[in-house]
């Protein structure tokens, strides 16, 4: 296949196709046992083996290779292509010998993939960057689903498997066997149900205001009460995973499955029942699940996750539009078909398997405060450590955000300028860092690298008519708010050199955005100034759009003008470094929905534990929703700025980051400055406009 099509693979096909080659190789190999004295040919090989697992010595001197020196991923693929030997596993045998391994955050997290990987963190030095996504990293991990095609297979497996053994089974198996045949028909009875029934049924349902899925239904409960409500309640599920433990169940199916459908295949015919159950697992297996993987073992592990206390998660149980005929062209985040899903509320248990085994923990990045959230998120049960953030951050708070300036009339007093005050003098440049050490947490904060001149944050609350620049849900889609954006964005073009990127709340609001300027004419008008770049909603694409852009930013005169998305592809990650953002634009807060049943139960937890918890301790759920979206919003302006040469402009569109004092705190130390919320007479659309060209002239 051509590199250009592998490209667009996703991880899931490409790892299915290298399980199928090592299975084919495998049992290639024991047929050409049985088949002594008769060679194939080094296109049958070549049809059923994978290439680059030939030899394993080239593996293994890969290995070594790559234990030489630093080796990033596109290093070692380079070299696998020149080796004609396997990157992934050669990576794999080099770990027990290398100092210094670069992974991602599913494998460091998960003890389970850990361990399949042959890693060991014993006594090692953990070093997590960027790690505001660790919760939520944690939560995913946690999480799983159960899909009815899946629980219908599994069925279908385990009563082929009890049909075919039932007279070899003892009694024990027989009955647990029974346990879970039972299980999995509650299971696919509740899924069957009509949308209408389900909401009908649980009076707390919360209503979906995705407008893209207006008929999808979910209903969120406690696992306890999916028991009862499947009638459930008197099964042991303690016990029935003891069982599928011990018994190894699901492999065991997974083995006879395989089994049964190389037999049919190779046969031509089969009992005309047991052909059409097959047939079913085939194609339930091909459509939904991969046939190196049981579906007893996802059924396994969400009974696992049934296990859990009401404080760590919830059941979601979600209908699509159609539960009989799901729409193929599925819009983003809708399940295709009836599903229980089990979402992680508390995450803080979830690092212990990391905490215990490793020597220490670096936790790095520009976005971790307040230490608070982070410590509530990660390591809401353990007292000392949560004491130790919130110390630090009242330290942080009376130290470091607080700016000390000289006094004016030659006296030794000084004056303090807080986040609540003002003064016309510019405030000095903040500590360089702070230290706090205490026996299990040590934080340390540092400033920025560019001096106080290459930055200007400007909030702008108004446009060039006038109009306040109100981005809240109820009022950014009306067509006078996308205007009055386009016009500030158009005059910003005639100010700012090279690139200028401007993000927007959500991939829907920067569609309805495009789609108002193209019929107001605005569009084309912007693109004669700068030509006009958007965040793919492809992944797989989002490098060449970055390419075509940086092109265009740093090589005509003009520039280049990039929409993208808070929270979306390009908000992290990506070095917008030198002219590819001498301006970034902020276009409103991207709050996260409130609706949300899974961000209400979350935050009603966090309230529930500060409420127990001693005086300063924790996060409130309102603090916690708060910091959610600042933290995307630094994460958006942290694009831009570099290096300790570079030199840009942030400008934050919308009247609350000059109104709304928590909102102002939320931004990070080096774009406060010291500074208090903005005068109201500094936000205004002609004073930006003034401040923003002054500050290019200047460079």
């Amino acid at each position: 296949k051509s590199d250009k099509k592998n490209s667009r693979r996703g991880e899931a096909e490409i790892t299915e196709m290298c399980l199928d080659m090592q299975k084919n190789k495998r049992d290639g190999a024991k047929k050409q046992n049985r088949l002594a004295g008769e060679e194939k040919t080094k296109k049958q090989r070549a049809a059923t083996s994978c290439p680059y697992l030939a030899s394993s010595e080239a593996v293994s001197t890969l290995a070594m290779h790559s234990l030489a020196r630093p080796s990033d991923i596109e290093d070692m693929a380079n070299l696998g292509k020149a080796s004609h030997a396997c990157s992934y596993y050669a990576s794999r045998e080099a770990l027990a010998a290398a100092e210094v391994v670069v992974l991602p955050y599913n494998t460091l997290l998960s003890p389970q993939a850990r361990q399949s990987v042959g890693l060991s963190i014993k006594n090692a030095l953990v070093v997590i960057d960027e790690a505001h996504n660790i919760p939520e990293t944690l939560r995913n991990i946690s999480s799983c689903m159960l899909s009815l095609p899946v629980a219908k297979a599994a069925l279908s497996q385990l009563l082929l498997y009890t049909r075919k053994y039932s007279g070899r089974l003892a009694g024990r198996n027989v009955f647990y066997l029974g346990q879970i045949r039972r299980i999995l028909s509650a299971m696919i009875k509740y899924l069957k149900r009509p949308p209408s029934a389900a909401a009908n049924r649980n009076a707390s349902e919360e209503p979906n205001n995705d407008d893209d899925n207006p008929t999808e239904r979910k209903e969120m409960m406690a696992a306890v009460d999916l028991m009862f409500t499947l009638k459930l309640d008197n099964i042991n599920l303690f016990a029935i995973l003891r069982y599928l433990e011990k018994s190894r169940l699901a492999q065991k199916l997974l083995g006879f499955v395989n089994h049964a459908t190389a037999t049919t295949a190779a046969e031509g015919s089969q009992e005309e029942e047991a052909g059409n159950n097959t047939e079913l697992m085939k194609k339930e297996k091909t459509e939904f699940l991969s046939k190196h993987v049981s579906a007893m073992s996802i059924v396994e592990t969400f009974l696992d996750r049934l296990c859990g206390t009401s404080r760590e998660g919830k059941i979601i149980v979600q209908w699509p539009s159609s539960a009989e005929e799901p729409s193929s062209s599925s819009s983003i985040g809708s399940i295709p078909h009836p599903t229980f899903r089990f979402v992680q509320i508390h995450s803080a248990s979830q690092l212990d398997n990391v905490v215990n085994e490793a020597h220490a923990i670096v936790l790095a990045g520009g976005t971790l405060r307040p230490f608070t959230h982070v410590a509530a998120e990660l390591f809401g049960d353990d007292m000392d450590v949560m004491s130790a953030a919130s110390h630090a951050e009242g330290q942080l708070a009376s130290n470091y955000d607080v700016v000390t300036l000289p006094p004016n009339d030659g006296s030794s007093s000084s004056k303090t300028l807080s986040s609540g005050s003002r003064s016309s003098s510019p405030p000095p440049p903040p500590p360089s860092s702070l230290v706090q050490i205490t026996p299990r947490l040590t934080t340390f904060t540092c400033g920025h690298v560019i001096p106080s001149s290459n930055v200007l944050t400007a909030c702008l609350s108004s446009g060039p008519t006038s109009k306040k620049l109100d981005f809240r849900h109820t009022s950014r889609s009306s067509g006078d708010m996308i205007d009055e954006l386009g016009r500030a964005i158009s005059n910003l073009c005639n100010v700012v050199p090279k690139g200028f990127v401007v993000f927007l709340p959500s991939y829907k609001y920067e569609s309805q955005v495009f789609q108002r300027w193209r019929s107001t004419g605005l569009l084309s008008q912007i693109g004669k100034k700068k030509s006009v770049h958007r965040e793919p909603k492809n992944s797989r694409d989002v490098e060449a759009a970055l390419a075509r852009y940086s092109d265009e930013a740093s090589r005509t005169k003009s520039g280049a003008l990039l929409f993208s998305v808070m929270g979306g592809k390009m908000s992290e990650g990506i070095n917008f470094a030198n002219e590819l953002a001498r301006c970034v634009l902020v276009a409103g807060l991207p709050f996260a929905d409130i609706t949300d049943p899974v961000l209400q139960e979350k935050m009603q937890s966090l309230d529930r534990e500060h409420h127990r918890a001693a005086a300063g301790m924790g996060i409130t759920g309102q603090a916690y929703y708060q910091n959610l979206c600042m933290r995307t919003v630094n994460q958006s302006v942290g694009r831009a700025i570099r290096h300790a040469n570079d030199y840009a402009a942030i400008v934050l569109a919308d009247f609350r980051y000059a109104t709304d004092a928590r909102i102002w705190r939320g931004l990070p130390q080096w774009l406060r400055r010291g500074r208090g919320v903005p005068k109201q007479e500094d936000v205004a659309f002609g004073k930006v406009m003034k401040e923003v060209r002054s500050f290019f002239f200047e460079k």
